[in-house]
């Protein structure tokens, strides 16, 4: 059994350590979890990136199912949406076994890209919608979530991200599919 599983108020401890610079977390702790850098992966700081990162690609989802004017932009939205929510869930999980609690507040740099898309709409919003949810934060996700699968010690978060990555990719093969379809222009 390892140090994580039988100590899971450390585990929590080194997460807030983390979250709050102590770590090898970059020095804006609003960027941390969505430029995780450090030489090897932590636990803690996969787990924070990937709830943070989740949470957002919902909110930023559940807005293009309402703002988006291409009805193939909200039906990947609600893609996003239902599956986002199901892996958030199972992060969760996860992270209430081992006794952790995450901050519910986004990152700055997430919720500056919220309000970044709230301020768009028509063809414009969808067009930044997918370029920047559907793309540019799946590529980081997935690339997150591939040195998690190789990195992380503890085998069930391991698990986790490797079975989450290939919806991950998915999510980038549709968007990079939208956003040369008739339905960006």
């Amino acid at each position: 059994m390892n140090t994580l599983e039988t100590h899971p108020r450390a585990l929590m401890l080194v997460c807030l350590a983390a979250l709050a610079g102590g770590c090898t977390a970059p020095p804006d702790p609003g960027s941390a979890p969505a430029t995780v850098r450090a030489s090897s992966l932590q636990d803690p700081q996969f787990v924070t990136a990937a709830a943070a990162n989740g949470r957002y690609e919902v909110q930023a989802s559940r807005l293009a199912m309402y703002r988006a004017a291409s009805p193939q932009v909200r039906s990947y939205a609600q893609m996003l949406v239902d599956h986002h929510t199901r892996a958030n869930n199972e992060l969760m999980d996860l992270v209430r076994a081992r006794g952790m609690r995450l901050p519910g507040v986004l990152p700055r740099d997430k919720r500056t890209k919220l309000d970044r898309l709230a301020s768009a709409s028509g063809s414009e919003f969808d067009r930044m919608y997918i370029r920047i949810v559907g793309i540019e934060d799946h590529q980081a996700d997935i690339a997150l979530f591939e040195r998690a699968s190789r990195e992380l010690r503890d085998p069930e978060l391991r698990a986790w991200a490797s079975k989450t990555l290939p919806a991950l990719r998915s999510h980038l093969d549709a968007a990079q599919s939208l956003s040369l379809g008739s339905a960006m222009r």
